[in-house]
């Protein structure tokens, strides 16, 4: 009796894991944001990849998430930690028709 209370004591104090932060790779290619929409979570990181050969811009103009990474020479990445739930879109600020629409889940 005394080691199954032990036992349930045990697996009651084991925490519940939380999911695991994924990296999502999105590519800059022939002036395109490819995927063009994403879904990720609140700790997943995306990683700009530049795939092209110019120069791009990856900025973000949405309040409350608007940050701008810079010029991204060819063959360069760039990472993005998202920190807050929201949506908002990511632009090339050489290349207008370049946007990305980013969905953050919690």
């Amino acid at each position: 009796m005394f080691m199954r209370l032990a036992l349930a004591a045990l697996v009651v104090q084991i925490p519940v894991l939380a999911e695991a932060a994924e990296t999502h790779v999105v590519t800059m290619a022939a002036s395109v944001y490819h995927p063009a929409n994403l879904t990720a979570r609140v700790g997943d990181t995306v990683r700009f990849v530049n795939d092209d050969g110019t120069d791009h811009g990856v900025f973000v103009p949405t309040v409350d998430f608007a940050l701008d990474l810079g010029t991204q020479k060819p063959e360069e990445e760039r990472e993005l930690t998202l920190l807050k739930p929201g949506t908002f879109d990511v632009e090339c600020t050489f290349h207008e028709h370049m946007i990305l629409k980013v969905e953050v889940v919690p």
